[in-house]
């Protein structure tokens, strides 16, 4: 995680367009987090479509916003968007619908997760995501009543230079070997009983703080404004 900090900024030190403040600079004035490559990737590693639209119903696939490409097998780990994922609406429940979308996944080699998860992990990282873009959404409700300056948003979306992109493939990369649930760098055990669960619910609730969300309802603000 340290190496993320210091691209971070390295790469943003100069970003911002020439006459406004240096991104470093912008991130401080909002006082987002100084590791806000990791939060932001974290919340936006897995996003589609659908959870685009938590935020703009406008959204659709011409959206800008990195994430890991569910087809683990293709030669680019990062797609430049958040895909299409339709959910069914087979039950009656949101919350069905989307374990039958996970279920019925399972095996496939575009689940978005590869061999190593279990279907109780499958189940707890694709609900987590869900819980934690509710949750970011009640936090960018708050953004839109005061949005950031547009210099911000310049910096934000310089996914490239800003370590975001970066920590995104990180999460595609661990997808190889094992189930990255944070981008902290820590083993993770695999999800068994209650003890295993304990320890996989502190880790996720790391990115549930005021600063992590703040970072990432930012981000999506700028992503999605002009949709």
């Amino acid at each position: 995680m340290r190496i993320f900090v210091a691209l971070l900024f390295l790469g943003v030190a100069n970003a911002a367009p020439q006459g406004f403040p240096p991104c470093r600079m912008l991130f401080q004035m909002y006082d987002m987090s100084p590791n806000l490559n990791e939060t932001i990737a974290h919340a936006i590693h897995s996003m589609t479509v659908q959870g685009l639209r938590l935020f703009n119903p406008k959204a659709t696939v011409a959206n800008g916003i990195p994430t890991v490409n569910h087809n683990l097998q293709s030669v680019e780990k990062v797609l430049p968007y958040a895909p299409d994922d339709p959910i069914s609406h087979d039950f009656a429940s949101s919350a069905m619908n989307i374990l039958d979308k996970i279920l019925s996944n399972i095996g496939q080699p575009n689940d978005g997760l590869g061999p190593n998860w279990s279907s109780v992990e499958r189940i707890a990282h694709n609900f987590h995501m869900w819980d934690l873009w509710l949750r970011t959404r009640v936090v960018y409700n708050e953004i839109t009543l005061a949005p950031p300056r547009d210099e911000l948003c310049s910096c934000l979306l310089d996914t490239a230079g800003n370590g975001i992109l970066m920590a995104v493939q990180w999460v595609a990369d661990h997808y190889k070997s094992g189930t990255p649930i944070t981008l902290l760098n820590r083993p993770i055990p695999k999800l068994t009983d209650a003890t295993t669960w304990a320890v996989w619910k502190d880790r996720l609730l790391h990115y549930y703080t005021e600063r992590a969300l703040k970072d990432a309802a930012t981000y999506l603000y700028c992503a999605t404004k002009d949709f």
